[in-house]
């Protein structure tokens, strides 16, 4: 096994490296099929631990791993999250319900991710490509070492006294329904533009603006009458304005949704990404007259 475990992580990083030079489509294509022979040939019974170590990666989700998430920790709350690599930037799309201006101002390209960027690092970004791939390529695996990492938090939370959620979808939209109600005593939520994804009693679902159309405009609808919030992200200048307004809460607070309050229209303050200026000028980011427009068509 650990023969088999050292070429898995060889392999991987091979691909990856390809990946992340490939200069035609055709290049990366050729990455992910070495990746998914790779892959293809780990064993069924492979121990979490041993599939860490394949992927090349210390694990899978981690707990308070952002500011906004850690924000749960004023109400004695720990977060699992999983980061994957966001829109179709492993070569899957993981958000296959996204718009465009969505996806150029995704926050995968924020925090962290964004200062090993603009440092010209990758550290963060081929964790999440190889992650990515083990999800789609070996979910079986995958689910198997998450489950274990769950296990793991939930444990320590519970130790401590503090309440525990679980965000599988924090940089992706993926259906995780089976790995959900396989532990039902776990709090689960996430944020989705996907009209099919189905709420639960341990799953929170709050549904995501990605533009302003009657397509997506019917999605809102739906959701709104499912109950569920409608999160939109608006720029930094008119938030202050735009938590003035009828029925709207902030979404910065803390992350854990399953807490909020009254109110239909969760507000964020959109993040500084590398392409945020083209999430504004794609419709996906708001300004104050672009949310009350929103709002109107919504509520009439």
């Amino acid at each position: 096994m650990k023969e088999k475990e050292t070429l898995a992580r060889k392999g991987l990083a091979a691909a990856f490296e390809a990946f992340a030079v490939a200069e035609t489509p055709a290049r990366r294509i050729g990455a992910q099929m070495l990746a998914q022979d790779v892959l293809r040939e780990l064993p069924a019974d492979m121990e979490p631990p041993a599939f860490r170590r394949a992927l090349g990666v210390s694990y899978l989700a981690g707990v308070n791993t952002s500011k906004k998430i850690a924000k749960g920790s004023k109400l004695s709350f720990d977060t699992l999250v999983l980061y994957l690599a966001a829109s179709n930037n492993a070569g899957v799309d993981v958000c296959s319900h996204a718009t465009t201006g969505c996806r150029l101002a995704c926050l995968v390209g924020s925090g962290n991710a964004l200062m090993e960027e603009r440092a010209g690092l990758l550290g963060i970004v081929r964790s999440r490509i190889l992650k990515t791939w083990g999800a789609v390529w070996r979910p079986d695996l995958f689910n198997r070492a998450l489950q274990s990492e769950i296990d793991r938090a939930k444990a320590k939370a519970k130790r401590a006294g503090r309440g525990f959620a679980v965000r599988l979808n924090g940089t992706s939209d993926l259906d995780f329904s089976a790995l959900i109600a396989a532990n039902p005593d776990v709090q689960h939520y996430d944020y989705t533009k996907d009209p099919r994804r189905q709420s639960a009693d341990n799953y929170h679902l709050t549904f995501s603006f990605g533009k302003d159309s009657p397509a997506r405009n019917r999605h809102l609808r739906q959701a709104l009458r499912r109950g569920q919030k409608i999160a939109i992200p608006v720029v930094a200048a008119d938030v202050k304005a735009a938590l003035e307004l009828p029925e709207t809460l902030d979404f910065d607070e803390t992350d854990l949704r399953f807490l909020d309050g009254p109110g239909k229209y969760g507000i964020l303050k959109v993040k500084q990404t590398s392409n945020t200026s083209e999430g504004v000028r794609n419709g996906f980011v708001l300004d104050l007259a672009g949310l009350k427009e929103l709002i109107r068509k919504l509520e009439s």
